[in-house]
């Protein structure tokens, strides 16, 4: 088949990996609700979820999601993206049917250790699939599909959660990944792994297929590219001593250390804008303001605007440009996370909220929507870009990492916070943060739009460059 767009499908077939990620992300949100109820029949416990079996639920997602990376960085460099993106719907099988059949609760904290190092798995590896099959033209768009992935995971399970049994639930997350399994092997390898391997005919019909060309000439001058990369990526010898290579280019050289700079700072600021906790706990949260649509209906609505506005982001990214987006996404946080603060403190003093019991469902919209829109996909867009080619694996491994760190950082201080000052104080704090990713991407991050791969490097550098 000849369709010039032929790596959209690629991209988007290998996002269905990230589906999962979402499924991960929102599962307790409807199931702790469910396991903290002493009426439920289909309890599989047999006794109510304690706050400490919560917490060591989330503690072993964050665990799972230190160690996936790393297992992932080793298996895309040996045996390539794509068997690697394969490979994680093994994971995630075994990790739902865990939850399947689980009596106890440790058991359930195994089984989302795995589901968190799948997620930590999946991560890494789309970026870096993502990364390898897309064109210039269309890299910051492809960039995006990661956060319209997870968003569809999260409103499947906002959807579902509510309305079916446990044990249900768990089926319908472990069909995602044998889904993606399924199609994904039509899937081609990417032509920079076929090429160091040595399969230069196989990587000129990846490249045809990506590309939706019909002669060889077509990709000619792409290929050549992607050989010159993948010769300066294999020039040292030996895992090891690879490695400890780039992590020496990446900390000592200027542009390097910017790219490192600007990307671990978008990962903090996305992960610490709060935005899993909410969706991680949105029932709660529309439980405990009152809210008019009610926790369940509250969070469909939210679950469903938030898939809509991740998917606008691609159609509009490479005509303005990613700065502008996050600028105008960070302030746009910042306001909506403050309006929530000023609710809850209404509300702790017992001020009469009954007029404006809309509010919280409006900011909660209104975050959801502008991060989902803004920093969640734009940032990780930056992170497969920014890299040079041949420190891409090692950048983004450190990447992933920190954005499993932070996320579960501030998830312990949110609820330190929620504990001690109430929930009005945590949400101020998560504004502030916010806003200070307003001001990180005014002063730090360069813009993207236009630039080939080698003009960005050049950015970093210091170097002035011409757009296309």
């Amino acid at each position: 088949m000849h369709w010039r767009y032929n790596e959209f499908l690629a991209g988007a077939v290998a996002n269905l990996a990230t589906v999962s990620i979402g499924c991960g992300i929102a599962w307790s949100s409807p199931i702790f609700e469910k396991l903290s109820d002493p009426n439920l029949e289909d309890n599989p416990f047999g006794m109510v979820l304690s706050e400490k079996n919560k917490m060591w639920s989330e503690a072993g997602l964050a665990i799972g999601g230190l160690a996936g990376p790393v297992l992932a960085c080793w298996i895309n460099k040996h045996k390539g993206p794509r068997i690697a993106l394969l490979l994680s719907s093994v994971l995630y099988i075994a990790g739902w049917l865990l939850c399947m059949i689980v009596g106890s609760f440790s058991l359930l904290i195994v089984a989302r250790t795995i589901i968190g190092f799948a997620n930590g798995y999946v991560l890494l590896t789309v970026t870096l699939y993502i990364g390898e099959i897309a064109s210039d033209r269309y890299r910051g768009a492809l960039g995006c599909y990661i956060q319209i992935g997870t968003t569809l995971g999260i409103l499947i399970v906002y959807c579902a959660g509510p309305f079916v049994s446990y044990l249900a639930l768990q089926a319908i997350c472990c069909a995602v990944p044998i889904l993606f399994g399924t199609l994904f092997l039509y899937m081609p390898e990417t032509p920079h792994y076929l090429i160091q391997r040595g399969h230069n005919q196989r990587a000129i019909e990846a490249l045809m297929f990506l590309r939706g060309a019909r002669h060889a000439d077509e990709v000619k001058s792409e290929l050549e590219e992607i050989k010159q990369y993948v010769k300066r990526r294999d020039g040292d010898d030996g895992v090891p001593t690879r490695t400890i290579h780039h992590l020496k280019h990446l900390l000592t050289h200027r542009g390097n250390q910017k790219a490192l700079m600007i990307s671990l700072g978008l990962v903090m600021f996305q992960q610490c804008s709060g935005i899993d906790i909410i969706l991680a706990n949105s029932e709660l949260l529309f439980a405990e303001s009152n809210a008019s649509l009610g926790p369940i209906f509250g969070t469909i609505v939210l679950g469903v605007l938030q898939f809509l506005s991740s998917c606008l982001t691609p159609f509009f990214i490479e005509r303005t440009g990613r700065r502008p987006i996050l600028l105008a996404s960070s302030v746009g946080l910042a306001i909506a996370l403050a309006t929530l603060g000023t609710y809850f403190m209404l509300n702790r003093y017992t001020v009469p909220v009954e007029s404006i019991r809309w509010l919280p469902l409006t900011a909660l919209i209104g975050f959801v929507t502008l991060y989902n829109a803004g920093f969640g996909p734009v940032a990780w867009a930056i992170v497969m870009e920014i890299f040079a080619h041949e420190l891409k694996p090692t950048g983004v491994t450190l990447c992933v990492l920190g954005s499993v760190l932070f996320d579960y950082a501030i998830l312990q201080l949110v609820i330190v916070l929620v504990k001690t000052a109430g929930l009005d104080w945590a949400f101020w704090m998560l504004a502030s943060v916010c806003t200070a990713a307003g001001l990180f991407s005014w002063m730090f991050v360069i813009e993207t739009r236009g630039l080939n791969l080698l003009a960005i490097q050049e950015r970093l550098s210091g170097i002035k460059t011409v757009r296309l």
